[in-house]
Parts: structure tokens; C-alpha cells; sequence
């Protein structure tokens, strides 16, 4: 009993050192941008990183969470025939893109930055489906090591060569080690997975009735997926809209701190109780109610103290930046921290929505927490500036997260059978 014990122990603490070494090295690079480039220059990678977010959930068309929660179980040839299918889809979609990318530089003169933008894309696409198979096939500490490449090794890398070599200080070198973050996630995935029946899958061709069908069953997950994802990083094309660049630098900086605490709730509480969360369901309705209760506890009171600790830390390292913007707005950040506490319960009461299959319900509580925050931050950014970008995340998410509480727990006499 003791080794099964240490040895889940052991891999928990992997899990937090890695996503805790994501969470600095993403503030970190946030404040190094803003520090050795400047505060415009940030704000446009925070809307490079908004769109490495926002198109793979416009293109995967909610398809990886109806595979997933389907492989949970199933043989490894299942999910390797799925996987091939929708990520033809995918690299077709991705294609057409990268194409239209390089006829805007080539022949309209667009910025070259656009062309990587879109290779960074379609990496952190595949890379977050990476994260989720991992994920459902309980290999969350190599799904952590792919995270980490993505998000912090390359930044351990660049910033130390940027900071002794001032030519790398522009956001081409940081998007272009970024992609090759990315790209060295992919090549682990592809080395762990090589023992996978990927031949078989491929020799067998596209099942196009399949995707056809799934495509249809993920319907509603694709909107709640999109509005879902909408409802993280529309607000900096918000901001940047209402506040300008530079304030949407600060913003950015803001946020990064903030969702450092949301990625670490994330990965270290909500991926892992995701695939058990789903087998509960299947087993009854106590069993249900007594895991979905302890996720959405432990879920808040991981990011009070998370949220806790960035507060402390951020106070202590925003004056080394040495841009008067961001110290005349410090008071925004306890607000945004405040609302991503409350974004992260809301989220896991979305996961028990969704290991119960009620979708639509899942679907409906994500557009209301989207227009929820769209109509506050239009109602308070032009009146109360940064600040209000935080207060609208606390309004929208806290009557999304107490609707969904509601529901978790008086859906199972709702959806009835539970077998």
C-alpha cells in the first residue's frame, strides 16, 4: 500500500512543480515583455496568445471532447481511428489558413508575424488535444510534460538569451520560440505514442460517415466549447478596443497572474478528476454527488489560496517593471484575481454538467457567462476603465457559478437514469 501511495504522491508533486513552473514562467515572460520591450508590445502578443486560444476552439468544432469523453474505457484502436479522422479535419482547416497567411504577406504586404501567429496555432491546437488524450488515459504526468514544454522551457530558454542579447528582444523571436516549444511537444507525444496502432488507423483510410455523425453529435458542446473559450479572452479585444494598446498591456499583465492561478487549478485539480468525474456519473447518483461536491470544493479553496499567493507575489515584483502604468492600476489586479476564483468554481460545475451529459444545459450557462461578461465589460470599461474589466469577470461568472451549482446538484433527479 505504501509504494501505490508514494508513488501517487511523488507524481502530484511533479504535476504542481511542472504547472507551478508554467504559472512563473508565463508571468514571467509577461513582465519581461513589458519590462525589455514595452507595453504595446505586450498587448499584442496577449492578442497573439488570445487567438492561439480562440481558433482551435472555432476550428475543432467541439469534436476532442466527444472523442474524449467516448475513449474513456475504450481500446486504444478506437481513439487512435478517431484522432486520424478529426485531425485530418483539422490539418485541412489549418491548411487553408496558413495559406491565406502567406498570400496576405506576399501579395498585401501584411506583417510576416501573421505567418507564425498561425504555425503557433496550429500547434497549441494539437498540443491541447495532446493535454486531454493524456488526460482521459490517466497519464496525467505526461500530459504535464507536454503542458511544460508549451509553456515554460522555451521561455527558460528565451528570456535569459534576450536579456544578455538585446536583437532578441522583439516579438518575432518570441513567437518564434514559442513554435518551437510547441513543435518539441508534439515530437515527445509523437515518441510516447509510437507504440499506438497509428499504422493500422491510417491503412484504413477516413471514416467520413463517423465524422460526419460526430461532427453532428458535437454540436452543441462545439457552441459551448467556443463561447466557453470566448468568455476567457474576448475581454482583451475588449479592453484593447475601449483602453488601447498600452492599457491592454497592462491588462494582459494583469490577467497572466490571474490565469496562472486558473492553469494550475485546471490541470492540478479539474483534467485529473475529469475522467473520474465521468465514471461516477456511470455508477449512480451518490457516487455522483459526493465527487462532484469534492471537486467544486476543492476547486475553490485551491484558488483562495493560489489567488492569495499571486496577489503577494505580483505586489512584490510589479515595481521592478518600472512602467508607471501598470503601478497606477494595481488595484485592478485584486479584482481580476477575485474573478477568476470565481471562474474557476463556475468551471467546475461546468465539468459535472458535462460528465452528466447534460450538454445543453452546459451550452446554455456558457453564453450566459459570454454575453454576461461582454454586456458588463461595455457597461463598466468605458466608466471605470481596468477596473472594471476585473468587476465584470466577478458579476458575470459569480451568477453563472451559483446557477451551476444549482443545477449539479439537483441533476441527477433531473436526468434520470444514471446507468
Amino acid at each position: 500500500m505504501t509504494g501505490p501511495i508514494a508513488s501517487l504522491a511523488l507524481t502530484r508533486g511533479a504535476i504542481l512543480a511542472m504547472r507551478a513552473g508554467i504559472m512563473a514562467c508565463k508571468l514571467g515572460l509577461a513582465a519581461f515583455i513589458g519590462r525589455y520591450l514595452d507595453l504595446s508590445s505586450l498587448g499584442l502578443y496577449g492578442l497573439a496568445a488570445g487567438a492561439a486560444a480562440l481558433v482551435p476552439a472555432l476550428v475543432g468544432l467541439g469534436l476532442v471532447n466527444v472523442i474524449m469523453r467516448d475513449a474513456v474505457g475504450a481500446p486504444l484502436e478506437q481513439l487512435a481511428a478517431h484522432l486520424r479522422d478529426y485531425w485530418s479535419l483539422v490539418c485541412a482547416a489549418y491548411a487553408v489558413l496558413l495559406a491565406g497567411a502567406v498570400v496576405a504577406v506576399a501579395a498585401l504586404g501584411a506583417d510576416r508575424l501573421s505567418v507564425l501567429v498561425v504555425l503557433v496555432i496550429v500547434f497549441e491546437h494539437v498540443g491541447n488535444d495532446v493535454v486531454q488524450i493524456l488526460t482521459n488515459q490517466e497519464r496525467p504526468l505526461l500530459a504535464n510534460a507536454n503542458a511544460f514544454l508549451r509553456g515554460a522551457a522555451w521561455i527558460l530558454l528565451y528570456a535569459p538569451a534576450a536579456f544578455l542579447v538585446p536583437s532578441l528582444r522583439s516579438l518575432e523571436a518570441v513567437l518564434g520560440c514559442w513554435l518551437a516549444g510547441s513543435v518539441a511537444a508534439f515530437l515527445l507525444f509523437a515518441w510516447t505514442s509510437r507504440h499506438w496502432p497509428w499504422r493500422a488507423a491510417f491503412a484504413s483510410g477516413l471514416s467520413l460517415p463517423w465524422l460526419v455523425r460526430t461532427v453532428r453529435r458535437a454540436g452543441v458542446i462545439y457552441v459551448s466549447d467556443l463561447s466557453f473559450v470566448a468568455s476567457q479572452q474576448l475581454d482583451r479585444y475588449i479592453v484593447t478596443a475601449f483602453l488601447g494598446l498600452q492599457l491592454a498591456g497592462v491588462y494582459f499583465l494583469y490577467w497572466s497572474a490571474a490565469n496562472a492561478v486558473s492553469m494550475f487549478v485546471s490541470v492540478g485539480v479539474l483534467q485529473i478528476e475529469r475522467p473520474r468525474l465521468i465514471r461516477a456519473f456511470r455508477q449512480g447518483e451518490a457516487e455522483f454527488r459526493g465527487r462532484a461536491g469534492a471537486l467544486m470544493r476543492t476547486t475553490l479553496a485551491a484558488s483562495v489560496v493560489l489567488g492569495a499567493a499571486a496577489a503577494g507575489l505580483a505586489y512584490l515584483a510589479l515595481p521592478l517593471l518600472k512602467q508607471p502604468a501598470v503601478a497606477e492600476h494595481v488595484g485592478a489586479l485584486n479584482l481580476i484575481l477575485a474573478g477568476i476564483v470565481v471562474r474557476n468554481y463556475a468551471d467546475a460545475g461546468a465539468m459535472a454538467l458535462f460528465a452528466a451529459r447534460r450538454d445543453g444545459v452546459m451550452t446554455a450557462t456558457n453564453l450566459a457567462a459570454l454575453v454576461g461578461l461582454v454586456a458588463a465589460q461595455f457597461a463598466l470599461l468605458p466608466r471605470t476603465g481596468l477596473y472594471g474589466a476585473g468587476a465584470a469577470i466577478v458579476v458575470a461568472f459569480g451568477v453563472v457559478a451559483l446557477h451551476r451549482q444549482v443545477l449539479v446538484f439537483g441533476l441527477p433527479r433531473r436526468a434520470g437514469s444514471l446507468s
